[in-house]
């Protein structure tokens, strides 16, 4: 799919929290053992009873329900990412693959500046940067959307397979120190599972 109207959009962030609910019992586990145990998502009834006109406005409604049903700092940072990329696609109808990286582009560098996290803390971070490289490198020959999002969750994938050999530095996990090696971060983990059901969504005909 080379571009999604705001419909095609909404559709596919309900299917993506599909994946983060289905995903809720490993997150929790991974959540309970390095000391971290904020997650969940409830965007899918806000979703289905809502109508909205643009990406903008979308995306907006997006990161303030993830601030306040997530709750804690993922769910600030979450919110953060939506939030933070709107400036982006203030004027857009619809998204196609550039529009989009320069959407979450936007937001990766807002839970930057808000987390304070660097590469290698071990935080959501660590899946969205190499999601940030893969979309680009994607971008250098396509700017199909659907392509563009594999592209980024390909990247974050990778980033989550990397913070399984680092020690958190970042929240309360930070205080298990070197228990948390061997378990990947599950900040990561969303975010991967996040883009694997956009791209899912946004990659069919």
């Amino acid at each position: 799919m080379r571009f999604a109207d705001t419909t095609a959009l909404k559709i596919a962030m309900i299917e993506a929290s599909r994946a983060i609910i289905a995903a809720e019992p490993e997150l929790t586990r991974v959540d309970s053992v390095i000391g971290d145990g904020d997650h969940g998502i409830g965007l899918i009834e806000q979703l289905s009873e809502n109508n909205f006109s643009t990406p903008y406005d979308l995306f907006h409604a997006v990161g303030l329900c993830l601030v306040k049903s997530m709750g804690g700092s993922s769910g600030v940072l979450f919110g953060t990412l939506f939030i933070s990329g709107l400036e982006e696609i203030k004027d857009k109808d619809s998204l196609n693959g550039v529009d989009m990286a320069a959407f979450l582009s936007g937001g990766i560098q807002g839970v930057i500046r808000r987390g304070r996290a660097n590469p290698g803390d071990k935080t959501m971070v660590d899946a969205l940067l190499p999601a940030e490289s893969e979309m680009n490198s994607a971008l250098k020959s396509t700017d199909d959307l659907g392509q563009v999002l594999k592209a980024a969750h390909k990247g974050a994938l990778s980033g989550v397979e990397s913070t399984k050999n680092m020690v958190s530095r970042l929240g309360r996990s930070k205080n298990f120190r070197e228990q948390v090696i061997g378990w990947p971060d599950p900040g990561a983990m969303s975010v991967s599972i996040l883009l694997g059901g956009l791209a899912n969504s946004l990659s069919q005909d």
